[in-house]
């Protein structure tokens, strides 16, 4: 896991250091604090320098333009600090605990302009391809041998669609990364993962994950002749069966508050052995569900060893995480609140759960 990590240059977040992480760690601060900004720059950093978690942060942004040559390109430039591509972006951490990836880990990315030759394998048979670009996007790990490079177009705009490179963003190849928007998960993601988790243990979970707002819910599946498109927000094709109903439940017909919880869930699953990125964690949730909520996630998160880190403006759920940071529950250091304050100095100001429970008791304020 990692102890602490420290930004600089990346949107909002000038130079930011978050120490004390722990196994669960839920993130607060004003509007437009940088709180989903530290979230990114998690999955920038545990990614390895993977295209594919560069692409989730640009997209569900929707930080995108359309483009008469490409179709739609990215407006990489939101990334930096004022939008100034001359300067870069650091993130870097401090993984402790056991295990072999531990230390500092550093990611970067810099934007070189200028006419520029990129030369990059492609594909299996791994022929250099030459390619004049004003300019390219490098991105380096310190986890990953070599750099990630792209062209730019003209006007310095990141193509969304990339050559596939040897090497890069293979399934076995990278830590894992999973990030749940404000939404939820994507509903063609919620299929691929049902696949991946089916008669196993987590798709045990994502049921038992559901009950904890219907008890009733017996089964869940994902009818793959019916999924909706990739990027759509409808959720048809996935079913339930509840107790006491006949015929099957569409899950859409059972509120927004299951469809968090099965995304969660299937996050986590996915994100076995990685890092868990969710923002505003308690969206349609109601406050008597978050408790059992936390429960959940700390539970599941020792089992899968997975990192979470999710954000919040609500009071509402970060008191109900200092319901279940008992000691005699939750081993000590697995749930801290951070409070982000650029603004006010380059550390975030970090409680744990002795704090967090002093805080709700008292009526303290911690946002």
């Amino acid at each position: 896991m990692y102890s602490s990590i420290e930004i600089s240059g990346f949107r909002s977040l000038e130079q930011v250091r978050l120490e004390g992480l722990s196994r669960v760690n839920l993130l607060v601060g004003s509007n437009n604090s940088g709180k989903t900004s530290v979230l990114e720059c998690v999955g920038l950093l545990h990614s390895a320098a993977d295209y594919r978690v560069l692409r989730s942060v640009l997209e569900l942004r929707g930080e995108w333009l359309p483009d008469e040559d490409q179709g739609r390109v990215y407006d990489i430039a939101q990334l930096f600090s004022y939008r100034n591509m001359s300067e870069r972006i650091r993130v870097s951490g401090q993984r402790s605990g056991s295990g072999s990836q531990l230390g500092a880990v550093t990611a970067e990315l810099s934007v070189q302009m200028g006419q520029v030759q990129i030369r990059l394998p492609l594909h299996d048979d791994a022929r250099e391809a030459a390619d004049e670009s004003p300019g390219r996007l490098v991105w380096t790990s310190s986890e990953r041998k070599g750099e990630f490079q792209a062209a730019l177009t003209a006007d310095g705009m990141l193509p969304v669609r990339q050559p596939a490179r040897h090497g890069w963003g293979a399934d076995d190849d990278v830590p894992r990364v999973q990030f749940v928007g404000t939404g939820g998960l994507v509903p063609g993601d919620v299929g691929d993962i049902f696949d991946d988790v089916v008669l196993t243990d987590a798709e045990d979970g994502a049921v038992e994950a559901m009950r904890l707002i219907e008890p009733r819910v017996e089964r869940l599946a994902v009818l793959a002749s019916r999924r909706a498109p990739l990027g759509s927000s409808a959720r048809g094709g996935i079913l339930l069966r509840m107790q006491g109903v006949d015929g099957r439940v569409p899950i859409g017909s059972v509120g927004d508050g299951m469809w968090r919880l099965l995304g969660l869930a299937l996050a986590l699953a996915r994100a076995r052995g990685g890092v868990l990125l969710v923002d505003e964690i308690d969206t349609g949730l109601h406050y008597t569900v978050m408790q059992k909520m936390w429960t959940m996630l700390a539970e599941r998160s020792r089992s899968l060893d997975v990192q979470v880190f999710a954000t919040t403006h609500s009071r509402d759920c970060y008191e109900s995480l200092a319901s279940v940071a008992d000691p005699d529950a939750v081993p000590p250091g697995d749930l801290t609140i951070h409070r982000i304050e650029p603004e006010n100095g380059r550390s975030g100001v970090s409680f744990g759960e002795h704090e967090v429970v002093v805080a709700a008791e008292r009526g303290l304020e911690v946002r």
